[in-house]
């Protein structure tokens, strides 16, 4: 019989992702301030990017080193995008709109969220490996850091004003 490890289940690696969340949450929410929002949320896209590489890797070569790769780009990075989900549309949009503004942004969030488990088992049962999920996440991260610079209120983005319709 095979001994378990910390690391011996996929379920205590995802568990550890929750508890390194936590710190990358406040040191990136506090960078955020010093070096902007776009910074962020690129680094935090970066770190779901990596998060997706290092799960495509541990396929061919199941290793610990991979598996902390995970656990640590995606606690510590990519779950500190919910430090500036917030922050971006208040700066950008800002104003008596927020409210709704914000509302549709985190609706289109929670139908993400929904919708991406739903469609990584649907092309599991297609494929039989959930390869092309991770490589469609890789891509989604990709576009989701590079679009931030196209909207962000210091690059020349359309920033509404307190007051303004």
């Amino acid at each position: 019989m095979r001994s378990k490890s910390l690391f011996g289940s996929g379920l205590a690696g995802l568990g550890l992702v929750s508890l390194v969340a936590v710190p990358g949450q406040i040191a990136l929410g506090h960078l955020s301030d010093r070096i902007g929002r776009e910074w962020v949320w690129s680094i935090g896209n970066g770190g779901f990017l990596l998060s997706c590489a290092a799960l495509l890797a541990l396929r061919a070569a199941p290793s610990a080193p991979l598996l902390w790769l995970m656990v640590i780009t995606q606690g510590t990075l990519g779950y500190s995008l919910t430090s500036v989900m917030g922050a971006i549309p208040a700066e950008s949009f800002g104003g008596r709109h927020f409210g709704s503004i914000f509302g549709t942004v985190m609706l289109a969030a929670i139908l993400g969220g929904a919708a991406g488990p739903w469609v990584a088992g649907t092309l599991h049962d297609l494929t039989g490996s959930y390869s092309l999920a991770f490589w469609l996440s890789i891509a989604c991260s990709a576009f989701s850091a590079i679009s931030i610079w196209r909207a962000a209120p210091r690059r020349g983005g359309i920033v509404c004003v307190e007051g303004a319709d």
